[in-house]
């Protein structure tokens, strides 16, 4: 989270999606399986891509 307060901040962000007025889901640019990792790290050389988000972890062997 960078410079971030984690104690002042997370409430802060809560309070923020609570009263709608921050979407979490606009500060995600792509979601990816864990298996997609190379993938993801390539997506963020691109300037449009803010944030990758590793949402499934699903084992590439099965």
């Amino acid at each position: 989270m960078g410079s971030g307060t984690l104690r002042r901040d997370i409430p802060r962000y809560a309070e923020w999606c609570l009263r709608e007025r921050m979407n979490p889901d606009d500060l995600v640019s792509r979601q990816i399986a864990l298996d997609e990792i190379d993938a993801g790290y390539a997506a963020l050389r691109n300037p449009e891509v803010a944030r990758v988000v590793i949402t499934s972890f699903r084992d590439p062997r099965r």
